[in-house]
C-alpha cells in the first residue's frame, strides 16, 4: 500500500492529509490507528501524504505530487471534506497550502493540530504576515481539531473565531490490565526503565540520561532503554561521560512488533518531555500497563493527576526526575496502584471507540454520510 496515497472503492467522502505512512511521529501513529480500524472504509477516505522523508528534493517532490492530487480531487468534486493533520513550523506551512485549495473549491476543511510547540511557534517562529496566515487558516477551518482540552483555549488565543473541537489520540486497550512486572529488588538486575520517541533535547532525553547516576547508586541493576531516533549519538556520548555507558540501550526507532515486545518488557515508562500535546507513547505505555512517570506540560495534565494515573516532575534538570524513578521501582505498590487507575483513564477517554466517536460527531456535522455499504454490513459499529 503506497502512503502517498491510499484509496478506498466508491465515492470519496473525505480527503485525509498528513504525513507518509511510513514516517516516524505521532501522526503517522494516529493516521495508523484510524486504518486499523477501518475508518478510511467506514467513510469513504483517501489518504495523501505531503511528507515522505528529510532532503529537500524528496520534500518537493512529494509536495508537488500531493497538492497535484489535491487540486485534481477537488476540481473533479470527489472530495466533501478535507481532513488535515499538522503539527508545526514546516508541516503546518505544506498543510497550511492544502486548505487554502480547500478553501478555494469551497469544500470545507478540518485542521488537525497535533503539535504541543504549535502556541510556541506561533508566538515566537513567525512574524506579523505568518501570524496573520495562521489566524486565517484557523479561522476559516470548518473545525480546529486539537488532541487536548487546555489547547483549546491556546487556538482561541491565537484565533477567537476558530471553531474548535478536541478529539484525542486513539490507541489499542487491551481488554484486560497485563500483570504487574516483578523487577528484582533493589540492587539487584531486573528493572527496566523505558522511553520511547524523539531522542531530543526538547523530549527532556538528556535530563533522563543526567538522572541515571542517581538512579544507578539506588539500584545498580537497572536498564535504561532509550527507543527512538534523532540525537542518539548525543545521548551515548552524555552516558559515556557519566559513566553510564554500560546501562544504556539505544535500538533506535521501534515500531509494531518490537515496540509492543519493549513496553512488554518495561517496569518504568518515563517522558520528561518539555512539550506535548498528547504523546502516543505516553497512552501506549498506559494501555500496556507500565506505570509512567511524566512533566505536567501541554496536554498531559489532562488525563493525568499526580500520583493518581502517574508521577509528574517538573520538566528539566534536577534531582526530581532521579527521586521518582527510585520511589517508583522500590514500591510495587505504587506502581500497581499508578498502572491500574492509567489504564482504566485510558480505556475510558482514548479507546478506539471513544476517539472514533468524537470524530463521528464531527463528520456527521459537516454532513459527511457512513459509507452504505459499510453501514449494510454492519460494520459502522465502531465508528
Amino acid at each position: 500500500m503506497s502512503s502517498a496515497s491510499t484509496a478506498v472503492s466508491g465515492p470519496r467522502r473525505i480527503l485525509m492529509v498528513g504525513t507518509g505512512l511510513e514516517a516516524h511521529g505521532g501522526i503517522t501513529a494516529v493516521i495508523r490507528s484510524y486504518m486499523d480500524v477501518r475508518l478510511f472504509e467506514q467513510w469513504g477516505v483517501r489518504y495523501i501524504s505531503t511528507y515522505e522523508g528529510k532532503g529537500k528534493l524528496t520534500q518537493l517532490r512529494t509536495m508537488a505530487s500531493a497538492l497535484w492530487r489535491v487540486v485534481w480531487l477537488l476540481a473533479a468534486r470527489r472530495v466533501d471534506v478535507v481532513h488535515v493533520h499538522s503539527a508545526s513550523r514546516g508541516s503546518f506551512w505544506r498543510k497550511s497550502l492544502v486548505a487554502a485549495l480547500a478553501f478555494a473549491f469551497r469544500v470545507p476543511y478540518v485542521f488537525h493540530i497535533h503539535s504541543g510547540e504549535f502556541p510556541d511557534f506561533y508566538a515566537h517562529s513567525c512574524g506579523a504576515a505568518a501570524r496573520a496566515w495562521v489566524r486565517l487558516v484557523l479561522r476559516r477551518a470548518a473545525r480546529v481539531v486539537v488532541v487536548a482540552p487546555r489547547w483549546r483555549a491556546d487556538v482561541l488565543r491565537i484565533e477567537p473565531a476558530a471553531r474548535v473541537a478536541v478529539v484525542g489520540n486513539p490507541v489499542r486497550v487491551p481488554p484486560l490490565l497485563a500483570p504487574l512486572r516483578s523487577p528484582a529488588v533493589a540492587g539487584a538486575p531486573g528493572a527496566t526503565v523505558l522511553f520511547l520517541g524523539r531522542l531530543h533535547e526538547k523530549k527532556g532525553i538528556f535530563d533522563l540520561v543526567r538522572a541515571i547516576p542517581a538512579v544507578l547508586a539506588a539500584l545498580p541493576g537497572t536498564t535504561f532503554v532509550f527507543a527512538g531516533d534523532g540525537e542518539i549519538e548525543g545521548v551515548r556520548k552524555l552516558a559515556e561521560e557519566l559513566g553510564v555507558a554500560h546501562a544504556v540501550r539505544l535500538p533506535g526507532w521501534v515500531d509494531g512488533a518490537a515496540k509492543q515486545q519493549h513496553l512488554e518488557q518495561a517496569d518504568l515508562f518515563v517522558l520528561p518531555t518539555y512539550f506535548e500535546a498528547l504523546g502516543v507513547a505516553l497512552l501506549e505505555a498506559m494501555s500496556c500497563g507500565v506505570p509512567v512517570i511524566a512533566t505536567p506540560v501541554g496536554g498531559i495534565p489532562d488525563f493525568i493527576d499526580d500520583g493518581v494515573e502517574a508521577l509528574l516532575v517538573p520538566p528539566g534538570p534536577g534531582t526530581a526526575l532521579a527521586a521518582a524513578i527510585i520511589a517508583a521501582l522500590q514500591d510495587p505498590a505504587l506502581r500497581a496502584r499508578l498502572r491500574e487507575r492509567a489504564f482504566a483513564r485510558v480505556g475510558r477517554d482514548y479507546s478506539f471507540d471513544a476517539v472514533l466517536a468524537q470524530l463521528r460527531a464531527i463528520y456527521t456535522e459537516l454532513g459527511v454520510p457512513l459509507s452504505p455499504a459499510i453501514v449494510a454490513n454492519g460494520l459502522a459499529r465502531a465508528a
